[in-house]
């Protein structure tokens, strides 16, 4: 499968991050939002956001910062696997802090997204956080 494009996207995930808050394997100062909530989203603003979407949507995920002075790089590593990205809906990259990926089967089903936190001339700091996609045919 083609990567999506985000002006093919329906629904949209950011992912915001505090980076004086954020410290190792720790998911203080991360909060998920998505641009659903009028369809049945839910827990925005927590890393256990619930978007709710319909049988093939496409999504576009992106990390961004809460601090624009920080000197520094968000980037999303991966994203683990799901049984409600279907056979080909796994997200992939588009760019350092963008991926798009595809809803392809009904049901609800955590998935995880891993993204760093690299300070300039410092070390960085890895996080997961495993929110919930919900696909039903609306």
């Amino acid at each position: 499968m083609a990567n999506i494009q985000p002006s093919e996207c329906g629904v949209f995930v950011q992912i915001w991050v505090d980076t004086n808050a954020l410290q190792n394997g720790s998911t203080t100062g991360v909060y998920l939002v998505d641009s659903n909530h009028n369809n049945g989203s839910s827990a925005e603003g927590t890393v256990n956001l619930n978007t709710n979407v319909s049988t093939n949507t496409k999504v576009c995920w992106q990390v961004l910062n809460t601090n624009k002075n920080w000197d520094g790089e968000l980037s999303i590593q991966n994203f683990s696997n799901s049984a409600v990205f279907g056979a080909g809906g796994t997200p992939t990259q588009v760019d350092q802090s963008t991926w798009t990926g595809q809803a392809q089967a009904n049901g609800a089903a955590t998935y995880g997204i891993t993204f760093n936190a690299q300070p300039a001339g410092g070390t960085g700091i890895s996080t997961t956080v495993n929110p919930v996609l919900t696909v039903s045919n609306k």
